[in-house]
């Protein structure tokens, strides 16, 4: 039994690019701010390729487009303005935009206002505390392309994430999105409060979260880092015992994630680019017969290989082959 029809997908979520301009610490891009490449190549969807990949026919069943990635950001992919008009011209849909926000001018934001689309702006505190994980980013810079958005009716909203050094901050930052216009303000809490900071060349910087006295050494620690993620044995472990419900996000949404090579997965969670990245979770299934790229073979084949994350799931343990991403994402012991 196919775990998701072609006929079923209602929801997109695209990754147009694994560009970022940002080094936030906790971002699969790098280490705790570090420069670290850990197996992503750096790649874009074209609107060539869009088309390609979402013919205008195929649209048509599409009710709702997120424009986020695992690693990079919707404003550095070079065909981002014109790929939403692409969506916009050939579909009813609503487009759904997270972005930094801190790159290209006031008039390319202003551009994009529409009644069916969204931009959620990543503005963590004020100036002084904002780029303390949104490392290289500019919050004024960020305001100013959110206003220009804005005053030519865009739809803005202020995505905050919560820090221990951004409370202080939050009434402050709520009031400000309503003076500016924002259409809301949000708050999410990613669990991203904790741990040290480094500099591009390894260098401690600062600490998220409560201050250490210890100063760790980035290099080392990336190295255990890298050799737990290379051993597949060091996967998080569950109660191979335990029974474990999965309430798949894929299932329940009916949406398919595109990553940014054109690869197509159930969600975001299973598409950290398995073959190249050195991801624990993926791991599992790095070595599985797919196809998957949209860019070489249709949208019915590149879905098919779903089943059979849907079957791992029948499997008693993780070791049995049971995906321990489904598990911990989306998955619920029962005791």
């Amino acid at each position: 039994m196919q775990m998701l029809n072609l006929s079923d997908i209602r929801w997109l979520h695209i990754e147009l690019t694994t560009k970022c301009n940002a080094r936030c610490p906790m971002c699969m891009r790098n280490y705790r701010g570090m420069t670290h490449n850990s197996g992503y190549p750096l790649i874009e969807l074209s609107l060539n390729q869009i088309r390609h990949i979402l013919p205008p026919n195929f649209l048509d069943q599409i009710t709702h487009i997120n424009l986020n990635g695992n690693l990079g950001d919707f404003g550095l992919a070079t065909d981002a303005a014109e790929i939403v008009n692409y969506f916009l011209e050939h579909s009813k849909t609503h487009i759904q935009i997270e972005t930094n926000a801190s790159m290209r001018s006031p008039s390319w934001w202003a551009q994009l206002a529409h009644p069916r689309t969204t931009i959620l702006f990543a503005l963590d505190g004020l100036a002084d505390v904002h780029d303390l994980y949104r490392q290289d980013t500019n919050w004024h810079r960020i305001i100013a392309n959110a206003q220009a958005l804005i005053q030519a009716g865009g739809r803005a909203i202020w995505k905050f994430i919560l820090f221990d050094h951004n409370r202080h901050q939050l009434e402050q930052c709520r009031e400000l999105s309503q003076e500016l216009g924002f259409e809301d303000f949000i708050i999410r809490d990613h669990e991203r409060n904790q741990g040290p900071v480094f500099d591009r060349d390894g260098n401690f910087s600062h600490w998220l979260g409560q201050p250490n006295l210890h100063q760790p050494d980035a290099k080392a620690m990336v190295q255990v880092h890298m050799t737990r993620w290379r051993t597949d044995g060091n996967l998080p472990s569950l109660d191979q015992d335990e029974k474990c419900d999965i309430k798949c996000k894929s299932i329940q949404m009916q949406e398919i994630y595109i990553a940014a090579d054109g690869s197509v997965y159930p969600c975001c969670f299973l598409g950290f680019y398995p073959r190249t990245m050195q991801h624990p979770g993926n791991s599992q299934f790095r070595d599985w017969t797919i196809k998957n790229n949209a860019l070489e073979w249709d949208m019915a084949t590149c879905i098919e290989w779903f089943a059979k994350v849907e079957s791992s799931w029948r499997e008693q343990s993780i070791k049995a082959g049971r995906l321990y991403t489904c598990i911990s994402c989306c998955g619920s012991v029962n005791r």
